[in-house]
């Protein structure tokens, strides 16, 4: 049976870090040197070359610095979603500011492109149990899915459902796509990316998209430009965070590769349109 799983890129800078807003504020975005649209192309070329879609959750203010790397991504056939605007954690927004920030990139990039959005996804997946409220809000502003909510402790809850499900919501139904995970008796692990895809082994990560393709269902996998990048500027981190955001960078290209070889990959929407 052929499942297709999912492949989605978070197009965002190398200084996008959830938690290091006390060392490169937002403010000073402006003033750093942007390396995602290089990095972003490298991706494309990737994909050009496998002949995969993907989807592509794009940052507003990404969109507004390089409009030309969103048609570039639109060009290339890929599906074209939002990452927010400013890049903060939806638990630390209140309801308005969370609107608000979601309308705004969805207004720059739709110019862009001229399309309507569907997905969303949050900053480091953060709509967990306190911040729920921002399910209904994407389903009263017109998305059809998000990808926010991951099944593991600390950023998300090992409780949440490993495959894509509808959410009834007092609007109606919202899809909720979440990252490939593996259940060991003791903890979830993030295979799905970040940390996870570079550092575990490889023959985990495709037993567990094999065990979820056996049951016809999709996994899902996450990339970052600055995961490509051998040269990014350095940012003094604490060591977990600098394990987090580089551990295993030097894998990416190469764990992209082997993942493209062995299964199938397609956009979100094109999969759920495949489900029941």
């Amino acid at each position: 049976m052929r499942v297709d799983n999912i492949l989605t890129v978070d197009v965002e800078d190398w200084f996008h870090i959830c938690g290091i807003e006390d060392m490169i504020p937002a403010d000073r975005w402006s003033r750093l040197e942007s390396r995602v649209s290089d990095n972003t192309l490298k991706i494309l070329m990737v994909l050009q070359k496998k002949r995969i879609k993907a989807t592509f959750f794009v940052l507003g203010s990404v969109a507004e610095k390089h409009p030309s790397l969103v048609k570039a991504i639109q060009r290339h056939g890929h599906e074209i979603a939002t990452h927010g605007y400013s890049h903060q954690r939806v638990y630390t927004m209140s309801p308005e500011a969370f609107r608000k920030d979601l309308r705004k990139s969805v207004s720059i990039i739709s110019e862009i492109t001229g399309c309507g959005i569907n997905g969303y996804r949050a900053p480091e997946w953060s709509i967990r149990d306190d911040s729920l409220w921002a399910l209904d809000i994407l389903q009263e502003e017109g998305f059809l899915y998000d990808s926010s909510m991951a099944p593991l402790p600390i950023i998300g809850n090992s409780g949440y459902a490993k495959t894509p499900y509808e959410i009834n919501l007092d609007g109606g139904r919202l899809w909720e796509v979440p990252p490939l995970v593996a259940v060991t008796p003791l903890v979830n692990l993030p295979l799905g990316g970040g940390w996870g895809l570079r550092t575990f082994p490889y023959s985990l990560i495709r037993s567990s998209i094999r065990r979820l393709n056996h049951q016809g269902q999709p996994a899902l996998i996450y990339l970052h430009p600055r995961e490509f990048d051998r040269a990014n500027p350095y940012i003094r981190l604490s060591l977990v965070k600098q394990f987090v955001v580089n551990a295993g960078v030097e894998r990416t290209d190469t764990r992209l590769e082997r993942l493209l070889d062995d299964f199938i990959f397609t956009t979100i929407s094109d999969v759920l349109g495949q489900l029941p």
